[in-house]
């Protein structure tokens, strides 16, 4: 089966985004810049040497990538969230608050008539957030 993850665009501060979701969810976190290509580096005016063209966090079966390139200016919408399907009740309070540090809690942590605990945020980088706890079977 096919999986499905989030590429996530920055405005210049993918990497202080990404360092900030490594704490938060753990895991291992690379960078690749704009530096460590130098076919594409040559192509790019030298301030851009430092930006992230790859970045990458695994946790689990969590895998979020980002970059700071974009072929348009990156502007924020509500068309994209990221939901976590978590394992645990003390999962879901942990990373809520985590991701939520510096952010704005949307819908705070309530039992839901699907059967979950449920809760929402935009973090500190304006990415919209989804935290599912599935206590009984939604059906």
């Amino acid at each position: 089966m096919a999986q499905l993850n989030p590429y996530l665009n920055f405005d210049k501060n993918c990497r202080e985004a990404m360092n900030f979701y490594h704490d938060c969810l753990g895991g291992e976190l690379k960078f690749q810049t704009v530096a460590e290509m130098p076919e594409m580096a040559a192509q790019m005016p030298p301030e851009m040497k430092d930006q992230i063209l790859h970045s990458s966090l695994t946790s689990g079966d969590i895998l979020i990538m980002g970059s700071d390139l974009n072929r348009e200016k990156a502007v924020e919408g509500n068309t994209v969230q990221l939901c976590l399907s978590l394992k645990s009740e003390e999962e879901l309070v942990d990373l809520f608050s985590r991701l939520s540090k510096g952010g704005k809690v949307t819908e705070p942590i309530a039992d839901m008539p699907w059967g979950a605990k449920y809760g929402s945020l935009t973090d500190k980088f304006n990415k919209q957030w989804l935290f599912n706890y599935q206590i009984t079977d939604p059906m």
